[in-house]
Order: C-alpha cells, then structure tokens, then sequence
C-alpha cells in the first residue's frame, strides 16, 4: 500500500500556515484537529496566545498525526 494514502503533511508547510493563519485555526484544520481548530477560530486563536504557543509546537503535533497515519496504513 503506498504512502501517499497515509495523506502525509510536511511540517514546515504546517509551520508556515500556522504562522499565517494560526489565529483562524487553519493549522489545526490542516492536520485534522478539528476540535482544536473549531475552538481556536472561535476564540481568535486564544486571544493570540494559543497562536504563539502553536508556532513551537505545531511541528511536533504534525510528525504525531502524521506518524499515526502511517501506523494505520501499515
């Protein structure tokens, strides 16, 4: 099964989306946080504290999902 099924996302691109966009939740979006992404559009990214607090660990949750992904196509 090839992985381009698994729908893999680059984190850098992530990064730069969220530093973009992180206040409208695209980020969380992007990488299947609905919840996440629902709450931080609802609240201007926390007020643009959660926004911040994203651009360091945004990357690090896009390897998590992406790694998750992987699993389940394996």
């Amino acid at each position: 099964v090839p992985l381009q099924a698994a729908n893999i996302k680059d984190p850098i691109i992530v990064l730069i989306v969220s530093i973009v966009g992180g206040s409208l939740g695209i980020d969380r979006f992007l990488i299947g946080d609905t919840g996440l992404g629902i709450a931080k559009l609802l609240t201007c990214g926390g007020l643009g504290i959660w926004q911040i607090v994203d651009w360091f660990l945004i990357m690090g949750r896009t390897r998590e999902v992406n790694m998750q992904r992987v699993q389940l196509i394996l």
